[in-house]
């Protein structure tokens, strides 16, 4: 399996984090996956996934930010 690619949001102003997730799952081929590190959860991204058929997971990190997993469905 690939390494995933990272999009490190934490340091970012939206919509900044999710114009760049979009544009990686334009991209993201079966078995790849996306990791976004996320200081809040991306409520609006996670509509864009379930309307395109990805799947995705979010696991809270020790220093409060969020780390989402996505995986084409």
């Amino acid at each position: 399996m690939p390494e995933p690619r990272l999009i490190d949001g934490r340091d970012m102003e939206p919509p900044e984090p999710l114009e760049l997730a979009v544009a990686e799952l334009a991209t993201l081929a079966p078995g790849e996956e996306l990791v976004m590190l996320l200081r809040c959860e991306p409520l609006p991204l996670y509509a864009i996934l379930e309307r395109k058929g990805y799947r995705y997971r979010c696991e809270p990190r020790a220093d409060g930010s969020n780390e989402i997993h996505i995986q084409k469905a």
